[in-house]
C-alpha cells in the first residue's frame, strides 16, 4: 500500500475509534480516552509504514 492510503486508513480508523469510545461512554469521554485512541492509531501507522519499508527492501 502507498503511504497516502495507509495514512487515510489510519485517519478513518482514528475517527471511528474515537466515535465508538464516545458512544460507549454515553457521551462522557475523558481526554485520556481520546488521546489513548489517537496514540494507538499513530503507533499502528508507524508499524505499518515500517513493515512496508522492510517489504520494499526485499
Amino acid at each position: 500500500m502507498s503511504k497516502k492510503r495507509v495514512i487515510l486508513l489510519a485517519a478513518m480508523i482514528t475517527l471511528t475509534s474515537t466515535a465508538t469510545v464516545f458512544l460507549l461512554n454515553r457521551g462522557k469521554t475523558d481526554w485520556f480516552d481520546i488521546i489513548g485512541t489517537i496514540i494507538a492509531c499513530l503507533a499502528g501507522v508507524l508499524i505499518a509504514l515500517k513493515i512496508e519499508k522492510k517489504e520494499k527492501k526485499q
